[in-house]
């Protein structure tokens, strides 16, 4: 089985040089044809749709998931903490592909992963909860319908750009937080966690009471340009423009 991960590009519209990048990633993956591309979320930076459009500003980006799609190549989309709107344009365009909300499991090539985008593994952030909450909440879905597009997408970019500086000067949480989620995984007979989210690179092995998990990291898109392979069985990390 032949899988690629990949989150976290932070896309800023049709002048981002990181979409070039990424459709140039994906229509080589046209040619490779991988069994399945997971999406694990934040690829958009903000993009607000209430029409289920696709916003001209992502155009080639969406040509190249529907190239991909149209291969049957199997796409998942895990809804990021800042493109959680894009479920409606998804859901519209690419009626096959799964919908992540909150983490799967599943199982590929015989190992239990448990994939998720990762911004809830810190139960320590109280207020990241209730913002999170707040923005997912139906009163502000209702708001997205009824204002016009110019204050939503400027309220958008606002939120999106606070989001950015608060999680720059936080960057961790309490060491031992990731450590008893992996332990979590563990014990509900999971064999690997792949998360995005937090935007660095990593593959890491953990043995819970003779139970070996690992935990992967996809890393991101706008500096890194990282993404993980699952080919035969094993994932390797990568990244993209480097041969070595």
């Amino acid at each position: 089985m032949y899988c690629i991960f990949l989150s976290d590009a932070h896309l800023k519209g049709a002048d981002d040089p990181n979409q070039g990048r990424l459709v140039a990633f994906l229509d080589n993956l046209d040619t490779e044809k991988p069994d399945a591309v997971f999406l694990l979320g934040d690829i958009f930076d903000y993009w607000v749709s209430t029409s289920g459009l696709i916003d001209p500003a992502y155009a080639n980006l969406m040509d190249a998931l529907r190239k991909l799609y149209e291969r049957d190549i199997k796409l998942y989309y895990n809804i990021g903490n800042h493109d959680f709107f894009t479920r409606s344009v998804f859901k519209k365009v690419f009626a096959g592909m799964d919908i992540i909300e909150n983490g799967i499991g599943i199982g590929l090539d015989g190992i239990r992963c448990f994939i998720t985008h990762g911004d809830m593994i810190d139960y320590t952030d109280k207020w990241y909860r209730v913002f999170r909450f707040i923005l997912r909440s139906r009163v502000v879905r209702m708001l997205a319908y009824i204002l016009p597009a110019g204050p939503i997408n400027y309220i958008a970019s606002s939120l999106s750009r606070h989001s950015r500086e608060v999680w720059t000067k936080k960057r961790t949480m309490p060491a031992h937080v990731l450590d008893e989620y992996i332990e979590e995984k563990a014990a509900q007979g999971f064999d690997v966690v792949i998360a995005a989210h937090f935007h660095e690179p990593v593959i890491r092995e953990y043995t819970f009471n003779g139970k070996k998990i690992a935990y992967i990291n996809t890393g991101n898109w706008f500096d890194t340009y990282s993404y993980v392979v699952l080919k035969d069985g094993k994932f390797d990390l990568r990244y993209y423009g480097k041969t070595a």
